[in-house]
C-alpha cells in the first residue's frame, strides 16, 4: 500500500489499487477510503445512474418537469396502490426529482407493510 501526500495535521491516508464498482466498468484506480467508483463514474452526469431507486410497486422517485423560478408548494397523491393520501411537495427551481409517495409510505418496508395489510 502506498501512503497519500496530504498537507497538514493527522496521520495520512493509506491509497491502494482498487477496480471500478460502477456496472461494466473494469478500471483500476487508486482509491482512499472508501472511494468505490474510478474518476469518470464520479462525474454528475452518472449519478442519475448510480443513485436511482427501484421498486415493486414503481419508482420511488417520480420526474416532475417544471420551469418555476422560486420555490412553489403543489399537492400530490401518494403513488401507492390505496392510499389516497395527499401531501405537499416544494418544487425548487433546478431540482426535478421527487418523492413519489406521502410521508407515510416513503420507505419500502411501511408500502410492503401497506400492501399486506390492505390486501384482503
Amino acid at each position: 500500500m502506498q501512503m497519500s501526500d496530504r498537507k497538514g495535521k493527522g496521520t495520512p491516508q493509506r491509497s491502494k489499487t482498487k477496480i471500478c464498482a460502477f456496472p461494466g466498468c473494469t478500471v483500476e484506480f487508486i482509491g482512499l477510503g472508501k472511494a468505490k467508483y474510478c474518476d469518470e463514474h464520479r462525474k454528475a452526469k452518472y449519478r442519475k445512474e448510480l443513485y436511482k431507486q427501484n421498486d415493486n410497486e414503481g419508482e420511488a422517485i417520480v420526474n416532475i418537469p417544471h420551469n418555476e423560478l422560486h420555490a412553489k408548494q403543489i399537492e400530490r397523491v401518494c403513488g401507492l396502490k390505496g392510499c389516497n393520501n395527499t401531501y405537499t411537495i416544494t418544487l425548487i427551481p433546478k431540482l426535478f426529482e421527487y418523492s413519489n409517495y406521502c410521508p407515510e409510505h416513503r420507505n419500502e418496508y411501511k408500502r410492503e407493510r401497506f400492501l399486506k395489510d390492505n390486501s384482503n
